[in-house]
């Protein structure tokens, strides 16, 4: 015999209707403990929905459509595994769940690609990873069929949800600041993959935490009376070329003594120069890297800026349930902030006569 909702509300002592609404389209208005409280006694007693007669009941499937980019040379739609987690928690605090639409940019770009990808999956809505480069006609799609959708990852005028790029490499500069660095370089260089031979050597494309996080720590440098140096390159350069320009940064009397890396292969190649040009981090130099979890690099648990990859998957899918509610209404971008990892094993302040040396120039 079925498990019913009046034996959960039995169970955890709460009222039918409570029970009824957190189990159907109104959870997001009871606490995170009580929404719990009733999920789990749900599993626990082996409660099933009869999902055909909620989606006629309610006009929902309670499903909501990952849509991602199916090319094998697209960077588009990287999915970090914490931003599943996120997605998928706050999904199921709704009594919702994630599928997932891989398509091509002919797809997306199709008449048909709303309908679809909300009839096949049985959608409510969508939550789009696609960061950059973004088909015009996807975006015209999306907006003519008023479709409930919100952005991962991608900084658009609305419905929208991306790491605040800016602030965190502000952030970590004036950190490093303020133990005494004055010579700060932020790292980015791009390598070109072996599928990528006919890649326009170009950042025209490029996603816009490029930009962001070098207005962030040229911001916090300037405010500080300080001159930035981004160590970038306008091509794609391969693996073996990104050692050889970390060791040319890394030489000299006026190299740096903290280095502020995009990501983790530049990273890995600034770490890997440093220790065949005989410098010790964090004693002779500083470093720290936009990733999304922690890094184990040469032996180091490197410090890291954490991207916000779960959070922002939560945030996602709660704009989503605000689109739900009004379609037509736009929500605001929503910016969501770092926080800098437990590990700052990587970062110390600067040798005591750089420092010295340094302050008197400044």
């Amino acid at each position: 015999m079925s498990v019913t909702i009046k034996e959960i509300a039995r169970h955890t002592g709460l009222s039918i209707p409570t029970v009824g609404n957190i189990l159907g389209r109104s959870a997001s208005r009871y606490s995170a403990d009580t929404r719990k409280r009733v999920l789990s006694a749900a599993q626990q007693l082996g409660y099933k929905p009869n999902a055909s007669a909620r989606a006629i009941r309610q006009g929902r499937f309670g499903c909501a459509a990952l849509v991602l980019s199916r090319s094998k040379q697209s960077t588009h739609s990287h999915i970090p595994v914490r931003l599943v987690d996120g997605l998928e928690e706050e999904l199921s605090l709704n009594d919702m769940h994630l599928t997932v639409s891989r398509l091509t940019d002919e797809e997306l770009s199709t008449n048909d690609f709303v309908p679809k990808v909300l009839r096949e999956h049985m959608a409510d809505g969508m939550i789009v990873n696609y960061t950059h480069e973004i088909p015009p006609r996807m975006l015209e799609l999306i907006h003519a069929h008023h479709t409930p959708a919100v952005w991962l990852n991608a900084k658009l005028k609305s419905d929208c949800v991306y790491p605040d790029d800016r602030g965190a490499a502000r952030s970590v500069t004036e950190r490093l600041i303020a133990l005494g660095h004055r010579r700060i370089a932020l790292l980015h260089m791009v390598a070109r993959f072996p599928w990528q031979k006919d890649f326009a050597e170009s950042w025209a494309g490029r996603h816009y935490s490029v930009a962001d996080r070098a207005r962030g720590y040229a911001e916090a440098m300037i405010g500080a009376g300080l001159s930035p140096r981004v160590f970038a390159h306008d091509r794609f350069i391969s693996e073996s070329e990104q050692l050889t320009e970390c060791r040319a940064l890394l030489i000299g009397p006026e190299r740096p003594t903290a280095v502020l890396a995009y990501s983790e292969g530049e990273a890995q190649s600034l770490i890997c120069a440093a220790a065949s040009l005989g410098l010790s981090i964090p004693k002779d130099l500083s470093v720290a890297v936009f990733a999304p979890m922690s890094q184990w690099i040469a032996g180091q648990h490197v410090t890291v800026a954490a991207v916000p990859t779960e959070q922002m998957g939560r945030a996602a899918v709660r704009m989503l349930l605000q689109k739900l509610s009004a379609p037509d209404e736009e929500c605001a971008a929503e910016a969501i902030p770092y926080g800098l990892g437990d590990e700052l094993n990587t970062i110390a302040p600067p040798p005591s006569e750089v420092s010295a040396s340094a302050a008197r120039t400044v």
